[in-house]
């Protein structure tokens, strides 16, 4: 939560603590969680994330040694681990007064990562040869758990994590590479754009009629949908673009690109409206590439790209600020 947002509720909850709407103690809960952290809570995130990292690669560590040494006794020693941690860190991070928030979310991720090693090893110690094949199963299962525990408990960040392995698990995985190069490869971009776009149609129904009736404290929720969807249904159509461009699939990037930008301008929705501008600016950049990088010199290439990029900036200033004086006039 942003800290602007922390400073505007605090600021009401006292209002309402002073004009007798609420108690002492419903005060005293709602400061405790509501109340901007400072920086040593900024810190303490930080770290967080950081030991999500080391202990996730602990985690992946332990499964590739168990694999060569009894892995059906790791696995089960990882599984109990898992339990534990993720129950404990699942009523650590709902709890009310989030005294523990963070280190509640660093253990469900731990808890979830050793259910994905947990399966791993048992799918090894039953005899299966062929893990590489295996993982897009294990990830998907393991996103189920995920989701599961963020209905559950009412916590968007198992949420996030089981999208992530979700579409990973459909098919997608990329790395950079350096050098300017990127590596990224989707199994299907076709069958990820259909997902994509059924994320983005859940997570609207599920922004609009679930949190507004039986899922009011899944707040969040939908947007994260919403965003994964955007986010997955765009890399697939550019993508579809790139290996051998067709004119085809350019009109097809390109409308849906400005289809989003009229969505997100009618609806005023800026998540639309900022991946279409995104993803419009990635495939002009991407057909000027193709067009000319193998043409002109490369600081001619930069240069006319920057000073495009500069006058575009200028014409659409120039448009808002004259959009917002005739909006003042009237």
């Amino acid at each position: 939560m942003r800290r602007i947002l922390q400073e505007q509720l605090l600021a009401e909850i006292n209002d309402w603590h002073r004009g007798g709407i609420i108690d002492s103690s419903t005060h005293e809960r709602l400061v405790a969680r509501y109340a901007p952290r400072d920086w040593l809570g900024a810190g303490l995130k930080w770290l967080g994330m950081f030991a999500v990292v080391l202990l996730g690669a602990g985690v992946l560590s332990a499964i590739a040694l168990a694999m060569s040494d009894s892995p059906m006794a790791w696995a089960v020693m990882l599984g109990a681990a898992g339990a534990v941690a993720w129950h404990a860190g699942a009523r650590m991070a709902a709890d009310v007064r989030q005294r523990h928030a963070i280190t509640g979310s660093i253990l469900v991720t731990v808890g979830l990562l050793a259910g994905y090693g947990c399966l791993s090893l048992v799918y090894v110690a039953s005899g299966g040869d062929r893990y590489d094949d295996a993982i897009p199963g294990l990830m998907l299962i393991t996103a189920a758990g995920a989701v599961a525990t963020a209905y559950r408990f009412v916590l968007r960040w198992p949420l996030f994590l089981g999208l992530l392995l979700l579409f990973h698990g459909v098919g997608i995985w990329h790395a950079y590479v350096g050098h300017g190069g990127y590596f990224a490869h989707i199994q299907d971009e076709r069958v990820m754009a259909v997902v994509a776009l059924l994320s983005i149609a859940l997570g609207y129904w599920h922004e609009s009629r679930l949190e507004a009736g039986t899922l009011r404290r899944h707040q969040g929720f939908g947007s994260l949908y919403l965003i994964f969807g955007l986010l997955y249904f765009n890399l697939s159509l550019w993508f579809l673009t790139i290996p051998r461009p067709t004119l085809a699939w350019v009109a097809v990037f390109t409308a849906a690109a400005v289809c989003q930008i009229v969505a997100g301008a009618r609806f005023k929705d800026a998540r639309f409206t900022g991946f279409g501008i995104v993803f419009l600016s990635i495939d002009m950049y991407t057909r000027y590439y193709e067009h000319f990088w193998d043409r002109i010199s490369a600081g001619m290439f930069f240069l006319l790209a920057g000073a495009v990029a500069v006058a575009a900036g200028t014409v659409l200033e120039w448009q808002a600020l004259r959009a917002l004086r005739q909006k003042l006039q009237s």
